[in-house]
């Protein structure tokens, strides 16, 4: 089941209540696509997993790929408001673009389930979030803040695209590990991920400010 999504139930709605069927279904097909995989989850395994019939699926969602973005949509949304918030607790530059860097991790850590299917268990052709405006967000608050940095003389005058898909790829890579190789980890979680964003925001400080 869905972090971000209400438990399935099995009872059919009246009017009125889609959105709360399309919750259910979202549910049931997150479920099914983290046990069974995205590829062998059918139309009508997860029409079954409802309670409903695949005709009245196919009123809400067209195809797996639909809801595998309907998916999408909602863990970026969520993640974008944590990274929003991230923004508002600190003054200090630094300080802000680190909350932020933290607020990814913890996200993904706290939503391992969403963070799989919109990260790492969609097929490569279905992994476009050009079309999901939370998706754009949530990297331009890392570029900005990487341009931010720059501007004002703490960061070095690198590409700030490239620096903020690099710094990027580190919090992905160390929110995959927490949460799928955790057992294989013997650090501090915690810790782990302080050395990885300290690393990182040191890797770009200019070189004055980074003894």
């Amino acid at each position: 089941m869905s972090d971000l999504e209400p438990p399935p139930l099995r009872t059919r709605k009246p009017r009125g209540q889609g959105a709360s069927r399309r919750g259910e279904i979202l549910a049931a097909a997150s479920r099914l696509f983290l046990e069974e995989g995205v590829v062998h989850a059918t139309m009508r395994r997860i029409a079954a997993e409802v309670g409903v019939s695949p005709t009245a699926l196919y009123v809400y969602f067209p195809d797996k790929s639909a809801i595998l973005q309907a998916i999408a949509e909602a863990t970026f949304e969520t993640l974008l408001l944590a990274l929003e918030a991230s923004q508002q607790a600190q003054s200090d530059p630094i300080a802000r673009f680190r909350a932020g860097l933290c607020a990814y991790v913890a996200f993904g850590r706290a939503h391992p389930d969403s963070y799989r299917l919109t990260f790492l268990q969609r097929p490569p052709e279905k992994r476009d979030c050009d079309e999901i405006a939370a998706a754009d967000h949530s990297f331009a608050i890392l570029q900005r803040g990487v341009e931010g940095l720059i501007a004002a003389g703490l960061f070095r005058p690198v590409d700030p695209v490239c620096a903020a898909e690099a710094i990027w790829a580190c919090l992905h890579g160390v929110t995959t590990l927490l949460i799928d190789q955790a057992a294989h980890i013997d650090s501090d979680h915690d810790a782990l991920v302080a050395q990885v964003i300290g690393t990182v925001i040191a890797g770009h400080l200019r070189s004055e400010d980074s003894n």
